[in-house]
């Protein structure tokens, strides 16, 4: 079981404190909300390692929410809707408004995801 759990981590990570975080394992008692944690931090290390892949995934899931709630709310029966009423430009601008942030990432390449920048 240990070393499943030290092996969802990345790989970079495991050759610096795969021994290490293999020794805590073995002095922790592994109940379901500790293999739960170890889980989750691993995924967040490969989150990070992969910011832009994130800020993908992050913009994919918030534009899929925002149409659930449009849908919801009779505000548009079709995933694009003009925006003719306030509701509804307001819902079209938070449903799309990521992507914007995403294409300007894209294009300006600020520092911050950089793969490896420390910032």
């Amino acid at each position: 079981m240990i070393r499943a759990l030290v092996a969802l981590y990345p790989a970079k990570w495991r050759a610096e404190f795969g021994d290490e975080f293999a020794a805590l394992l073995e002095d922790t008692r592994l109940t379901p909300r500790a293999v739960a944690d170890v889980a989750l931090q691993a995924g967040k290390l490969h989150l990070a390692a992969r910011r832009r892949l994130s800020l993908f995934l992050v913009a994919t899931l918030w534009t899929v929410g925002m149409e659930v709630i449009a849908v919801h709310n009779h505000l548009t029966a079709n995933i694009v809707w003009p925006p003719t009423a306030p509701a509804r430009a307001v819902l079209f601008v938070a449903a799309f408004g990521p992507w914007f942030g995403l294409a300007w990432a894209t294009v300006a390449r600020p520092a911050w995801l950089t793969p490896g920048c420390k910032a």
